[in-house]
């Protein structure tokens, strides 16, 4: 019988409180509660947002099944206390496409296969008000992307292998297609949405046979046009990805990476500054000379690959990468910008098979080449200030890290100047802990624990992390535990916080929970905990001047 368990992990860094503190990962709780019946039909989820606390979230793992089609949504406050509690019917036929999340409000785009309707579920994430917005896309989309402003919905993607954006206003609930995007040999990079300034920027990707470009769109609350500029590059390098930052009403970052012609893989970071409508200057900085890129790699490889770029330079010859790179949005601090991206690469294997032919031909064995996921060696980190000018650079190794689906997996927080990094692994968090270009803690790995000695965790999937608030990060997954040594165990039980202290040191406080229903040795699971505890700088490091749990 498969066992499923749901589990939380709250985790903080006290060390960021007590200036030159290091700082060490400890767990303090693990909290377990019955699951309900239908675990195995519900997805779950967690949506931090920030000192407001935290969305728990199931839906039916398939729309088809039994005679509901529902979400239910539970807000947590900071302290861990329910908030509130609402369910969601959703018309069936109905599926969530895309989520966006801004500080006020949560926005599910829900499409229908086969058809032109769409749906936006948005709902006030402080008061639990919710509303089921109905529309129509003109035409059927591709949807990859979907961004919210104000009252207009961004729906993005492809028809008929060009870009198109729709534009929907939530308040005459009528869509337009936005002009100047639908464009043979061009694809949609991103949208990326400027609040501050009230203007929705469209990154495009124009295929050229000699050489590519990238072309920026912006756009204001009406669907007026007021940006149309093409970013030029010198002509060996193709500008492959965008983001943009806003300095001001009237200039912008465009950072992203490049590549050499129309290879795949970058070569190194530029960043473009542009002012009104033109193109003031443009920087590329090669990873090459990037002063920890290659740290991810074992010494004696890392030395190979340096003495091979010093060896080619001399003949006057660059050494080429042959990595890919997933941007994240930009990091903006009072003084300066923070850019992160992660290498990755598809990974294949092969399948041997056997087949028979008519007509009394031979059979023969064959080898079918199968996609099995992206494999992540390392993220990129880097700092530039006001001016563009690069003034560090990091990067944190992740090279034991697979994933289906492409994706983010990196979590980061900023405080000051000291930077915290961390991703998750089935049944583990990893961390690594930076200034500028100096590691002020290297990467360590912590398990997430159990409850028991006898537990034993036989599976753990879907391990993610996220970036709560301030020092706080939350990670969850599902997990398999068997248990068939500790005869006095509980059906249910709930656990409270073991803490432990130690001199003259500030350290992490991690917290983790779980729903459990034991079935004699045997235990499944399913459902959230969360636990929170606050340190004071004035007093003994890692005395708590408060803790809350939730029951």
């Amino acid at each position: 019988m498969k066992k499923l368990l749901i589990f939380l992990t709250i985790f903080t860094f006290s060390g960021w409180f007590i200036p030159g503190a290091l700082a060490q990962l400890d767990q303090v709780l693990r909290l377990e509660i019955p699951p309900e019946n239908t675990t195995d039909n519900l997805v779950y989820d967690v949506t931090p947002i920030g000192e407001k606390g935290l969305l728990v979230s199931t839906q039916p793992r398939y729309s088809s099944y039994g005679a509901d089609n529902f979400w239910t949504i539970t807000r947590f406050d900071t302290v861990l206390n329910r908030v509130w509690e609402k369910r969601i019917d959703i018309d069936r036929g109905f599926y969530p496409a895309k989520v966006y999340q801004d500080s006020s409000f949560l926005y599910v785009l829900l499409n229908k296969d086969e058809s032109v309707k769409f749906k936006i579920f948005r709902m006030d994430t402080g008061s639990g008000e919710f509303e089921m917005i109905e529309g129509s896309a003109l035409t059927q989309v591709y949807v990859t992307e979907f961004k919210v402003m104000g009252n207009t919905a961004y729906i993005g993607g492809a028809v008929n292998y060009r870009p198109v954006v729709i534009a929907f206003s939530f308040i005459d609930r009528r869509s337009r297609v936005l002009p100047a995007l639908y464009e043979p040999k061009s694809e949609l990079v991103g949208i990326d949405i400027d609040s501050q300034h009230g203007s929705a920027n469209i990154i495009v990707f124009n295929s050229e046979r000699r050489q590519s470009k990238l072309v920026l769109k912006s756009f204001d609350y009406s669907g007026r046009i007021t940006k149309n500029l093409p970013l030029e590059s010198q002509r060996d390098k193709n500008l492959h990805t965008a983001k943009v930052a806003s300095l001001s009403e009237t200039e912008q970052f465009v950072f992203g990476n490049y590549t050499i012609r129309n290879s795949p893989y970058s070569q190194g970071i530029y960043l473009a500054r542009l002012t009104d409508n033109k193109q003031e200057a443009i920087q590329y900085f090669r990873f090459n000379d990037f002063r920890n890129f290659f740290e991810y790699m074992k010494p004696r490889r890392k030395e190979r690959v340096k003495s091979r770029i010093s060896k080619l330079r001399e003949k006057g010859r660059e050494m080429q990468l042959h990595y890919r790179f997933l941007l994240h949005d930009i990091i903006e601090t009072d003084n300066q910008y923070i850019m992160v991206a992660e290498a990755y690469y598809p990974q294949y294997r092969s399948n041997s098979m056997y087949g028979y032919f008519p007509s009394g031909m031979r059979g023969g064995s064959y080898y079918d080449r199968v996609f099995d996921g992206y494999r992540y060696t390392h993220a990129v980190v880097c700092g530039f200030d006001k001016a563009g000018n690069l003034l560090w650079d990091n990067s944190f190794e992740i090279m034991d890290y697979k994933n289906y689906s492409l994706r983010e997996v990196v979590e980061v927080a900023v405080d000051g100047d000291k930077i915290v990094l961390a991703y998750p692994e089935e049944g583990t968090i990893h961390t690594k802990v930076i200034r500028g270009n100096d590691v002020l803690k290297s990467k360590e790995k912590y398990p997430v624990k159990t409850n028991f000695e006898g537990d034993k965790i036989t599976d753990s999937q879907d391990a993610s992390i996220d970036h709560w608030y301030g020092p706080y990060f939350i990670s969850w997954g599902f997990q398999e535990i068997y248990n068939g040594r500790d005869a006095n165990v509980k059906p249910n039980r709930e656990v409270l916080p073991e803490q432990s202290y130690l001199p003259g040191r500030s350290f992490y406080y991690f917290a983790s929970g779980t729903k459990i229903k034991r079935q004699g040795p045997d235990e499944i699971s399913s459902g959230p905990c969360l636990i929170w505890f606050f340190f004071s700088p004035q007093l003994y490091p890692g005395t708590p001047l408060w803790d809350c749990h939730l029951h």
